[in-house]
C-alpha cells in the first residue's frame, strides 16, 4: 500500500463528512483534523525511519565495499610478489646454468689451446 493511499483516504473522507453535513461540521472538524494531523504525523515518522534505514544500508554496503577491495588489492598484491619470487628464481637458475655453460667453453678453449 502506497503512503499516499492511507491520507488521500482519510482526506476523502473528511471531504464527504464535511460537504455532505454543514450542520454536522463543528462537531466532525475537530475529528477530521485530528485525523489529517495523525496521518501527516505518522507519514513523516514512516519517511524518517526509511530515511534512518537507508543511511545504514548504504552505511553497510561502503564498509563491504571496502573491505572487498582490499582483499582484492591483498590477494593481487600477493599474487604479484609470487610471480616476483618466481621470476627472480628462474633468473637465478638461467644464469646458473649459463655461468656453467660459459665454464665449460672456457675450460675446453683452454685444453684446446695447450694441445
Amino acid at each position: 500500500m502506497k503512503p499516499f493511499g492511507f491520507a488521500l483516504g482519510v482526506l476523502t473522507g473528511a471531504a464527504a463528512v464535511l460537504l455532505l453535513n454543514r450542520q454536522e461540521t463543528r462537531r466532525v472538524r475537530p475529528v477530521a483534523k485530528a485525523a489529517l494531523k495523525a496521518a501527516m504525523m505518522a507519514y513523516h515518522e514512516a519517511r524518517v525511519q526509511g530515511a534512518e534505514l537507508a543511511e545504514a544500508a548504504e552505511d553497510l554496503f561502503a564498509e563491504a565495499k571496502t573491505e572487498a577491495a582490499a582483499d582484492i588489492f591483498a590477494a593481487a598484491m600477493a599474487a604479484a610478489q609470487a610471480k616476483a619470487k618466481h621470476e627472480a628464481k628462474s633468473d637465478a637458475a638461467s644464469k646458473s646454468e649459463t655461468g656453467a655453460t660459459t665454464a665449460e667453453a672456457s675450460a675446453s678453449r683452454a685444453a684446446g689451446e695447450s694441445a
